[in-house]
């Protein structure tokens, strides 16, 4: 039998019993990232477990987990009682841990944040790291309100050089918050606000380049527009029709000038890849596990 057991959130806590880091993005992950999650499974039939203590010998094991360079003896125990161990690996944008006591535990493993190390390792598949919970597809074809929109924290100078550069292009929405995840908008309305927008510039992460606003572009109908930085969107989605940039004047250019039919035209492109993108994800997905 397939079980999942979705793991993000059991995570020790620390002595003074405040919560760390990795218990915050565990209930994070948790939080935000199970529709995603669902939707690429969702040609695999499984039962959620909320323990390893529910798994049976032989049992095949979907597990959804992050911090796992703490959880070693976890894996260990896994192994053991399970026939195979498919890993869907979030967090760990840092990339600085050795993994290699848990992967090599695991039949394959799909992990977010992905780095040069993971594109061309044949027990790893790089998984987009996905909308956030809550954000709706959005289907309609009316007219757009907003030429672009940005919802998040300005915290690097390209973001600061996005918001100079396009300032004076109008009508457009902006919501800055002074941290990640704070004073931020709910879904719902973040939903209705890019099912507005016909561009999302989509800087570089704090860390890494991939950010969670591209795909809530793509699941919104908007046209995302990334910065080029290390090729890293060629890398991940080879002959993907996102917009790219070096500099965000390029940006600018693109906004201001591009009529009502060229909009439409990329805006129907990008629907269409990411709506065959997920199907053959959903599939690659389930050829693994039932093989």
């Amino acid at each position: 039998m397939i079980k999942l057991f979705w793991n993000t959130h059991n995570q020790k806590n620390n002595p003074n019993n405040k919560e760390d880091r990795d218990l915050i993005w565990g209930k994070y992950h948790k939080d935000f990232s199970d529709k995603w999650i669902y939707e690429i499974l969702k040609k695999i039939e499984f039962e959620k477990i909320d323990s390893e203590d529910n798994l049976e010998n032989g049992d095949v094991l979907i597990i959804v987990d992050s911090s796992i360079q703490k959880k070693i003896d976890l894996y260990s125990k896994l192994k053991l009682i399970c026939s195979k161990i498919f890993l869907i690996h979030l967090g760990d944008e840092t990339g600085i841990y050795d993994l290699h006591p848990i992967y090599n535990n695991c039949s394959h493993i799909w992990r977010a944040f992905c780095s040069s190390k993971y594109f061309k390792n044949e027990k790893i598949d790089c998984l987009p790291i996905g909308y956030k919970s809550g954000v709706e597809t959005n289907k309609s074809t009316d007219e757009r309100k907003y030429k672009w929109t940005f919802i998040g924290t300005p915290h690097k100078s390209s973001r600061h050089d996005l918001l100079f550069q396009l300032s004076k292009i109008q009508p457009s929405f902006s919501h800055k918050t002074e941290k990640f995840n704070r004073k931020i908008l709910d879904a719902k309305e973040m939903t209705q606000i890019l099912s507005q927008t016909e561009f999302i510039p989509c800087p570089n992460g704090f860390v890494h380049p991939e950010t969670y606003r591209v795909y809530e572009a793509l699941e919104c109908g908007c046209i995302p527009i990334v910065e080029n930085t290390y090729k890293y969107y060629d890398r991940l989605f080879p002959n993907n029709p996102f917009l790219k940039v070096d500099k965000w004047k390029e940006a600018k250019e693109i906004i201001g000038e591009w009529r009502k039919i060229q909009v439409k035209k990329k805006s129907e492109e990008c629907k269409l890849w990411w709506s065959k993108y997920k199907d053959n994800l959903q599939e690659n997905i389930k050829r693994k596990l039932i093989s």
